[in-house]
Formats: C-alpha cells, sequence, structure tokens
C-alpha cells in the first residue's frame, strides 16, 4: 500500500523535491538561535562587546526572515502539491467507479461512496503534503539539537536521549487506540452522508407518503452514531495529546534537576546551563510533533485504505458469450 501511495509523488517531483529541501533548510535554521545565543551568553556579554551584540542579534533576524519566506514556500507549494495529488485520485477513482458493475452500487448507497471521493482524500492530501516535510524536518531538528546539545553537555543530552523510549513506546500504544478510533468515525461519516443523500434524494417520494418522522429516525440514529464515534475518537486523541504533553513536561523537570545539580557541582557553566535550556526543547519539539503527527497520519491513512478498497475492487467484464450489439 505505501508502494501505491508513494506512486502519485511522481508527478511532482518538481515541487516535492524543492519542498523538502526548504523543510531541511527551516530545521538547520531553526538551532541558529540557541547557537547565537550560547555564544553572546558565554563570550560577547562577558565583555564590553555591545556591537557584537547587536550584530549578532541582526545576523538572527535576518536569518529568521529566510526561514519566515521558506516556510511560505513549503507551506504553499506543499499544499499546491497535495491538492494535485488529491485531485489525481479522485479522478483515478471516478473512473474506477465507471466500471464496476451494478451489483456495486447496489451495495454500496452514494453518499457513502461521495464520502470516500470528498473527506476522505481530502485527508490523504493532507497526508501527503505534511507527511514528508514533517518527518525531514523532524529528523533533521532532532539530529542538530542532539550534536549541539552533545557540545554544551554530554551528561545532561544523554539523560534528555534515554527519556525519548519513554515517550515513543507510550505513544504506539496510544496511536493502535487512535487508528482504530478514527477508522469507525470515518464509517459513521459515511453512513450519515448516504443518509442525508438518500432523503434529499427521495424527498418527493417521502412527501408523497407522508414518511417524514422515518426518514427522521433513520438520520437520527446515524447522527448518534457518528457523535458516538468521534467521541471515541477524540478521547484517545485527547489521551494521546495529554500523555505526550505530560512526558515532555517531565522531561523538562528532569533538565532543570540534572542540570541545576550540575552547575552546583561546577560541572557546568551557568551560561551553559541556561543556554542549554533554551536549546533542549528545540530537540524534544520536533520529536512530540513527530509523535503527534500520528493524528493526522492515521485520519491520512484510513482514508486511503478506504480509497484503496475500492480501486482494488474487479471491474465490470463482458460475459464470454456477449456479443457486440450491432448499429
Amino acid at each position: 500500500m505505501l508502494k501505491r501511495f508513494l506512486g502519485y509523488y511522481k508527478p511532482h517531483m518538481n515541487i516535492l523535491i524543492p519542498d523538502l529541501l526548504a523543510s531541511v533548510a527551516v530545521a538547520l535554521l531553526g538551532v541558529m538561535y540557541p547557537v547565537i545565543t550560547r555564544w553572546m551568553l558565554n563570550d560577547l556579554m562577558l565583555r564590553p562587546r555591545a556591537m557584537l551584540i547587536v550584530w549578532a542579534g541582526l545576523v538572527l533576524l535576518v536569518l529568521y526572515a529566510l526561514r519566515a519566506l521558506l516556510n511560505f514556500f513549503v507551506q504553499y507549494k506543499g499544499h499546491v502539491m497535495g491538492v494535485r495529488m488529491q485531485a489525481q485520485m479522485r479522478s483515478d477513482l471516478f473512473a474506477h467507479l465507471e466500471r464496476l458493475p451494478f451489483k456495486f452500487f447496489d451495495n454500496n448507497e452514494t453518499g457513502k461512496i461521495m464520502s470516500r471521493l470528498t473527506n476522505d482524500l481530502f485527508d490523504v492530501a493532507e497526508l501527503a503534503h505534511h507527511g514528508p516535510e514533517t518527518v525531514l524536518t523532524g529528523l533533521f531538528s532532532i539530529i542538530g539539537s542532539f550534536v549541539y546539545l552533545s557540545t554544551i553537555h554530554l551528561p545532561l543530552t544523554l539523560i534528555v536521549f534515554i527519556c525519548v523510549p519513554i515517550l515513543v513506546a507510550i505513544s504506539m500504544v496510544l496511536r493502535k487506540r487512535m487508528q482504530a478510533a478514527f477508522r469507525a468515525s470515518r464509517r459513521a461519516t459515511a453512513t450519515i452522508n448516504a443518509a442525508v443523500e438518500s432523503s434529499i434524494a427521495g424527498v418527493r417520494v417521502t412527501k408523497a407518503f407522508t414518511n417524514a418522522t422515518k426518514e427522521q429516525e433513520k438520520f437520527e440514529r446515524g447522527n448518534a452514531e457518528q457523535v458516538a464515534a468521534q467521541t471515541r475518537a477524540y478521547k484517545t486523541m485527547g489521551q494521546f495529546h495529554s500523555s505526550t504533553s505530560f512526558i515532555t513536561d517531565a522531561f523538562n523537570v528532569v533538565v532543570l534537576i540534572a542540570g541545576g545539580l550540575s552547575v552546583h557541582q561546577g560541572a557546568i557553566t551557568l551560561a551553559d546551563y541556561s543556554a542549554f535550556i533554551v536549546s533542549v526543547n528545540i530537540f524534544l519539539t520536533p520529536i512530540t510533533t513527530l509523535i503527534r503527527f500520528m493524528e493526522s497520519f492515521q485520519s491520512g491513512a484510513a482514508g486511503f485504505e478506504r480509497f484503496v478498497d475500492i480501486m482494488d475492487m474487479p471491474p465490470e467484464t463482458d460475459d464470454e458469450a456477449a456479443t457486440t450489439a450491432e448499429t
């Protein structure tokens, strides 16, 4: 399935490659703030170098301006690529629907089919855009910040790094629950779309037979199912976010205690400790971003699975005894 998903990137390599390069540049520029901060704390502020302090700030401002331009490119062009991939998938799905036998449409309500053409593929497009850049930016940010933190104080860096598997393990457990919940939410959304489409398409029949009450009851059942499914999905999402946030906060407490003891013992200067505190979030933030990316990943993956389910259905074929109609 992954190979099929990646295949939709091929026509858009002219956007994907610059988008990924810009994402890497954004990640690397993000490390410049703690680097310059440490330099100012350890060197410039201990000597009368006021102009160098100003110039260092101006250089950092220019780098931030460059980072803003790169972020604009990533957001704009990346979303354009996602929309184009969505359009291609939608075209492929519609063309395949045209070739499916009548029994498929007998067994699948129109609203559910439309949900796969719209809602599901929108989530797939979001995954197509945010997936590569989030993963690449996160990895470069983690590696770059880890290397930089190691130059400040290796023991403190290792303490932070050892805590990461705890965060990943808890996230993987909650990810499975969230995946199942989002799949159920997608099915419930498709059900209510089907109910609305059926009721609106047959409104004349409903009025003719004064069947509005039955239609309302059918809609309310689907509506309640959708509310329950989304409630379960948001519950697992809430557990996911609160757990990861707590562990990240615990990391900061560990760094605060370990760093404070290191300063007390003279193993690290106060300036380096201040720089480490500023820099540690640059290491932790991409980790939590990658973990929380699972939310959109699950939603997009569920949408692509539903897309593939239809694309893998065999098209209608002519009977072996069929003959061409004469005109």
